[in-house]
């Protein structure tokens, strides 16, 4: 059976690396690096791309108790035992029961056996059954922790003064996973995936200099992004955000000690984790978070209302069985999983309940909005992605009618005024089914305005903003589903990708952009600048071609100019 698992806003193949690596698990041979508030030892050694693995370095505090639903604090002085990170370590989650249904046709059809036409996809959402996954086996809220990957050539000169004093190192590559703010891990957890060994591949045939790569877990669902004015008043909004920046401040604090160097690191994330990245870009009033000097957003997936909604808040309670933010903090960490999990798991279709909102601080408006008008961090050199069916299975089969259309807009997108709901279903994506607004049915019609809304016109204005210095590209290989990519941007030697060449033309653009500042693609051949004419590079199935990025600007400017 094909092993499937999700990774962003669904599911992915499992993601290994190109070959079978062999590792060394021998203590006496791992290093153990200094982090002033504790010892962590290396895991492992993958002999294959000489890279040692630091496994589960904690970053903050346990998120427990009074700790609940505020912001990361900094972890507590340890240093009576080496740590080594072997436990499992991944955040609690909550999977929304359409994304569930979603994961098997999403499997079959992303590979190339299967032929794809909409119609098969569209029944086989509407008989889709849901993964026997539990989610939450393993998952705890002691879970602010992060992986660093370094190869052994940038770790040994680590130690040297020049290194230690942040004046040199290797580029460092920092990863952000999607998953609606909702669930997966820094590794794929609850299953396998997110091994960097491909991208150490590519990083070794382009440069000596080496690599390092981090992923990092943060808060999810309730615990990461509950809202409302309790909260305001006692705690910190955007918590799961604030864990991110947190992970991103240890990195310049830290990555010296592992050979990386502060100055040169990259924020790669996809769907929600490419959203994260325009956070970041646009937080402090559109001045930016100041702590990465290159990004990657890939298929960076932001709902575009984001007001504090109370209803989530007292739902959470409601599902607790409390009363109160006091005693919601006070309560059993298995009670507060299993509501988190079944709030989540009540979700209505295409949403997820929790995620960022506007909270007057970090975060102060929507990325579109700041990127269109100019207010982000524009030191940042940017390659954005997306693929070019990101609607793919966000839609309701059970949406027939026009009213029922405006109803799922309503419930999708929470807070947009009646007048908004109107526009968008009678002039933006009015029922005209002959193909010329990109839908022939209703189906397709609730796939285009939510992959535009959330995803598409993210890509489009960022490519915008940096346009005449940034870079763009599209995943292009049939039939580009939101998460495709993933297995392309990864590995997996049990299950390759189906179509190699796309899946080294986007490795090597990656990496090159990480070691360079400037991405190559095949035969090393130089991304084209986007330029007034929004020329990207398309990732197909047999290499990467330039073409025209095709993305609906009107209906794009409609959605940066949302106002609530």
């Amino acid at each position: 059976m094909r092993r499937l698992f999700f990774a962003s806003f669904v599911l992915s193949f499992t993601l290994r690396g190109n070959a079978a690596p062999v590792t060394s698990t021998d203590s006496s041979c791992l290093p153990v690096v200094d982090l002033g508030y504790e010892l962590h030892q290396a895991l492992s050694y993958n002999k294959t791309t000489q890279t040692y693995l630091f496994q589960n370095i904690r970053y903050a505090q346990p998120p427990v108790g009074d700790l609940r639903f505020r912001a990361p604090t900094h972890p507590k002085t340890n240093r009576t035992a080496i740590q080594t990170g072997s436990e499992l370590r991944f955040c609690p989650q909550g999977v929304p029961p359409w994304q569930n249904d979603a994961f098997t046709p999403i499997g079959k059809y992303s590979s190339p056996v299967n032929a794809f036409t909409l119609q098969a996809w569209e029944e086989s959402i509407k008989d889709g059954q849901p993964l026997p996954v539990d989610w939450n086996a393993g998952a705890q809220e002691d879970c602010l922790f992060l992986d660093v990957h370094v190869t052994k050539g940038a770790f040994e000169q680590a130690s040297s003064k020049s290194k230690s004093c942040g004046d040199g190192g290797a580029p460092v590559l920092v990863w952000i996973h999607g998953g609606g703010f909702a669930l997966g891990s820094k590794t794929g957890t609850p299953t396998p995936g997110y091994d960097p060994v491909g991208l150490f591949e590519h990083a070794a045939a382009n440069s000596d200099e080496g690599l390092v790569f981090v992923g990092l877990n943060y808060r999810l669902g309730a615990l990461g992004f509950m809202s409302g004015s309790e909260i305001e008043k006692n705690g910190d909004l955007n918590a799961g955000l604030l864990d991110q920046k947190f992970a991103l401040q240890w990195v310049q604090d830290n990555i010296h000690l592992f050979g990386g160097f502060k100055e040169r690191v990259t924020l790669m994330g996809e769907s929600a984790g490419g959203g994260s990245v325009l956070f970041h870009m646009t937080a402090n009033h559109g001045k930016g978070a100041g702590l990465f000097s290159q990004a990657i957003p890939q298929s960076p997936a932001t709902i575009p209302t984001m007001q504090v909604v109370d209803d989530g808040y007292s739902q959470f309670l409601s599902y607790l069985n409390v009363s109160s933010l006091e005693e919601a903090r006070a309560a059993d960490t298995k009670a507060v999983i299993a509501a988190n999990a079944a709030q989540i798991g009540a979700a209505p279709t295409t949403t997820y309940i929790f995620g960022p909102v506007i909270d007057g601080k970090y975060i102060t408006g929507s990325p579109s909005n700041f990127i269109k008008d100019g207010a982000f961090d524009k030191s940042v050199k940017v390659m954005a992605g997306h693929n070019m069916f990101e609607g793919a299975f966000f839609f309701d089969p059970n949406v027939d009618t026009n009213d029922e259309f405006a109803s799922w807009i309503n419930r999708s997108f929470a807070g947009l005024r009646s007048k908004d709901v109107a526009h968008l279903a009678t002039v933006l994506y009015p029922p005209q089914y002959d193909g010329s607004l990109g839908y022939i049915d209703m189906d397709t019609r609730q796939m285009k305005l939510w992959g535009e809304a959330v995803i598409d016109c993210n890509y489009y204005w960022i490519g915008q903003g940096v346009r005449d210095k940034g870079y763009a590209y599209e995943f292009g290989v049939s039939p580009g589903f939101h998460v495709q990519d993933l297995k392309y941007t990864f590995n997996d030697p049990t299950s390759p990708a189906p179509w190699p060449k796309a899946q080294d033309t986007l490795q090597e653009a990656i990496i090159t952009f990480v070691q360079e500042g400037v991405p190559k693609f095949t035969n090393q051949k130089t991304f084209p600048h986007l330029g007034p004419h929004g020329t990207i590079v398309n990732v197909t199935s047999q290499g990467g071609v330039e073409t025209t990025r095709n993305v609906n600007a009107t209906r794009c400017e409609w959605w940066a100019n949302l106002a609530l």
